[in-house]
């Protein structure tokens, strides 16, 4: 499938509505403390290929060394297996994945064991084998997590019965489980992310991706103006754009609006069993509240423009207002984002050391990723990239390990919380990143 993805922001009549063209407004003195004068914090060091810390047993240590065999039986699943298996473990930013070209073992004597002195040889401390059987058009795939020092018993073990199209999926849950084996925390490898770009002069398509990478699919949709996906409410929703210049929010595989109302519909989210949608009037957007269905919505802003709803893990809306002069982040009518002129498009992150508020923050000529905790602290704010081109539109994966934004190093990339082991993870760029 070939499609054209813009990095442009979006240049539709819903631009003001994305405060993509909105213009820096000074803070009214009356609004902000002094602290909202302060510039945005730079990065504490370089984040791109810095070596991250984890916690395994109880204790912080360097980056995990695991090896991936391929397991025995037909080579395309092995080859299956090994690619998606590192490929998820060098995004998770808690393994070094080993060369397989380091390898000193006897595979072939080895079986679905392990000699744990050869594999120690080349430094592994864990080592992944497996076994599959093709049967017709399924595969019969057992996979094994053994730890280097725990001697030749393997500490986990699972067995999966999927169609020949299915061992990716087979091989993300399992690397979950080894994640949480040493943990305590599955993964989210195998979740999906959505996203709007730009299809064409003036239209704009709602597209998937899994969370490695792959699979990208252009979704269906009513009109060639779809924009600001979500995922919610067991679906796919996102603001479609009608021949009469209105805008109505639709669901993924259905024609037929959820909801229209006077002004334009534009932006969603779901949580708390609650939906949050934009309604933009007379020159202004304020975010309603109702039920997940469209239903009771009650407005909870008052004028100016708000956008860009997010609900957190526990209820709470995180959304961008103009209330103190320009954009800037708020959480249920509080103001959080205090640094920085211009900041928009939050994500909830909960992540094991706390929930935290992502967001991207324009930064001179160039925008970047920053987070901040729910309560505001100036403190708080940290910067998560810098000096490495334009980056917008964070989303946060299910576990809260994983960092997802557009860059225009010429991609999608992920991170750890932190900033750190930036990884391009396809070379698709868009808008309203949602992580599922």
């Amino acid at each position: 499938m070939q499609v054209r993805l813009s990095s442009a922001l979006l240049a539709t009549g819903g631009v003001a509505l994305l405060f993509m063209a909105l213009p820096a407004i000074p803070v009214s003195a009356q609004s902000a403390p002094a602290a909202a004068a302060s510039s945005l914090p730079t990065a504490p060091q370089a984040t791109g290929g810095a070596v991250t810390q984890i916690s395994v047993s109880g204790g912080n240590r360097a980056l995990f060394k695991i090896a991936v065999a391929p397991p025995m039986g037909p080579t395309d699943v092995a080859t299956s297996v090994v690619d998606t298996a590192s490929r998820d473990y060098t995004l998770s930013s808690l393994f070094q994945v080993l060369d397989p070209k380091s390898f000193t073992a006897n595979l072939a004597t080895e079986g679905l064991g392990i000699d744990p002195a050869s594999w120690r040889n080349v430094g592994a401390e864990g080592v992944i084998k497996g076994n599959a059987v093709s049967h017709g058009a399924s595969v019969k795939l057992e996979l094994r997590l053994y730890v280097v020092s725990r001697g030749g018993e393997a500490v986990l073990k699972r067995e999966y019965d999927v169609p020949s199209g299915g061992v990716r999926g087979a091989v993300h849950q399992f690397d979950n489980e080894v994640v949480k084996w040493f943990t305590g925390y599955a993964g989210s490898f195998g979740s999906r992310m959505v996203f709007s770009a730009t299809t064409g002069r003036g239209q704009k398509g709602i597209f998937s991706i899994d969370s490695d990478g792959q699979g990208l699919g252009r979704l269906g949709a009513v009109s060639n103006v779809a924009l600001a996906p979500a995922i919610g409410n067991g679906s796919i929703y996102y603001s479609g754009g009608l021949a009469d210049g209105s805008y109505a929010l639709f669901k993924v595989g259905n024609p037929a609006a959820v909801v229209k109302h006077a002004g334009l519909v534009f932006g969603v989210a779901f949580g708390g069993g609650k939906m949050a949608l934009v309604i933009s009037q007379n020159g202004q957007s304020d975010i309603y509240i109702g039920s997940p269905e469209g239903t009771d919505l009650k407005k909870v802003t008052n004028g100016g423009l708000n956008t860009h709803p997010s609900f957190g893990a526990a209820g709470q809306l995180a959304y961008v207002s103009n209330a103190g002069g320009n954009p800037q982040i708020y959480v249920d009518g509080k103001r959080v984002s205090w640094r920085g002129t211009y900041n928009m498009a939050p994500a909830w992150c909960n992540d094991p050391e706390g929930a935290k508020i992502l967001f991207m923050g324009r930064d001179g000529a160039t925008w970047d990723i920053f987070s901040v905790d729910a309560s505001g602290s100036a403190s708080s704010v940290k910067r998560l990239t810098q000096d490495q081109g334009s980056n917008t539109y964070p989303a946060c994966s299910p576990d809260g390990r994983s960092v997802a934004f557009f860059s225009t190093r010429g991609g999608l990339y992920t991170s750890n919380a932190q900033g750190m082991n930036q990884q391009k993870i396809s070379a698709v760029t868009g808008e309203s990143l949602r992580w599922e």
